[in-house]
């Protein structure tokens, strides 16, 4: 018997959507949570489509072979940092017209194994025996909706696929969160002041290692108790619950409610970060600063997804607006935001000295810019931020986030 996957009816509603498009075909990405027990699919969100594949779509000539496998890779390493724990992308879909559809099989088996390789890359924790290794590919017929649904165990490359369940629910799910903030201070040597920024990337992904091995070895306390690392987290709270006779009309999905789940967004949180810094010091070149010039991670933010209680989160540098959180939401997510409903849980970091930053002041720019709309839509742009140029890289930042459960 093949794996049950739950969809909210939104889902539903963005695939209709897409449908009204009338595009020869369309990739994306399938975002829920994985359980021993059932699967649920919360959201879908379609990969932006290169400037070749526009051109490509307007001149009435579009094959599944134009689809680029390492494009849509990209789409999932940026989506992925913007889900919480909890949350991961549980696959791809494709939807095509009727003429499209022999070959959409072999696309989507292409296209999960690729993107789970991308996922993998540079994450600071590995699966255990627990995790679910399967993954899902949705096809949809744009002309006649209907739908195929199979799944493919990542760990075998010789998968054969699996036939699964994909049922709408119009009840919507209910959903529980964990709001914490940790204090990550992190000091990692650099052999020399001379490294390149590739180096210097590689060195401080090892030193990461290191930090991670210290993190998955350590005692996570829930409400001060201690819990085992697949424990349930809310196993006294219902053992009470059914005491009493008081129920709460809150749906918990026990299994993934473990502090190694808490664990790992600690971890995704931090690498993303990191990534992203790197990835912007490569782009945009040295920086003018002193040599002791700080440089901070860019700042968590949350944002609460239309009709439910889960949310997904974003980063913002110092030099960056509301304005150009709500146009990354809006290319990767596919998801429009309002500036009011950001939500800013940390502290902004300062640029100052390392022996300046207690006491610096707190303040928020939220003053919406111009955005260059045809760059947006176009290219996976990374956030702008400040260099490190020290020889010893420290990482102080106040993470807090959310656990989806």
């Amino acid at each position: 018997m093949g794996r049950s996957y739950y969809v909210d009816d939104g889902v539903e509603k963005y695939f209709s959507k897409l449908i009204q498009q009338q595009k020869a075909y369309v990739t994306g990405l399938l975002i829920g949570q994985y359980s021993s027990q059932r699967d649920y699919a919360v959201l879908a969100a379609q990969t932006p489509q290169k400037e070749d594949q526009s051109e490509e779509t307007k001149s009435g000539f579009s094959k599944l072979e134009g689809i680029d496998d390492e494009w849509v890779s990209m789409h999932a390493s940026q989506l992925g940092h913007m889900l919480p724990g909890g949350l991961m992308v549980l696959g791809v879909f494709l939807m095509t017209s009727p003429d499209l559809s022999k070959d959409s099989q072999n696309v989507l088996r292409k296209l999960v194994f690729t993107v789970e390789k991308s996922s993998m890359k540079n994450r600071l924790w590995n699966f255990d025996d627990d995790d679910v290794s399967e993954r899902v590919t949705l096809h949809i017929c744009s002309a006649t909706k209907k739908i195929t649904c199979r799944t493919y165990d990542i760990n075998d490359p010789k998968s054969t696929p699996k036939p699964a369940d994909w049922k709408y629910q119009s009840s919507g799910l209910s959903w529980l969160t964990i709001d914490c903030s940790v204090r990550v201070d992190v000091t990692i040597p650099l052999t020399s002041s001379s490294l390149t920024y590739q180096e210097r990337q590689k060195s401080i992904r090892l030193g990461l290692v290191k930090w991670a091995k210290e993190i998955e070895d350590s005692l996570v306390l829930f409400n001060g108790q201690v819990k085992d690392k697949s424990a349930d987290l809310f196993e006294e709270q219902k053992k009470s619950s059914r005491s009493s006779s008081h129920y709460s009309p809150q749906i918990i999905t026990a299994n993934v409610l473990t502090a190694a789940a808490v664990k790992r967004d600690i971890l995704n949180t931090i690498q993303a970060r990191c990534e992203m810094l790197f990835e912007d010091m490569m782009l945009n070149g040295p920086s003018k600063g002193t040599e002791n010039e700080v440089c901070p991670l860019p700042q968590r933010v949350f944002v609460p997804i239309n009709g439910s209680s889960l949310k997904l989160c974003d980063y913002l540098f110092g030099d960056e607006t509301s304005s150009d959180l709500q146009s990354h939401f809006l290319e990767i997510m596919d998801q429009e935001v309002e500036q009011n409903e950001l939500e800013f849980p940390e502290k902004k970091c300062s640029c100052t000295q390392p022996e300046e930053r207690e006491s610096e002041p707190v303040s928020y720019n939220l003053e919406s810019k111009p955005v260059d709309q045809a760059n947006s839509s176009s290219k996976f742009l990374l956030n702008k931020g400040l260099l490190i140029s020290t020889v010893v890289a420290s990482i102080a930042v106040i993470i807090s986030f959310y656990y989806i459960i």
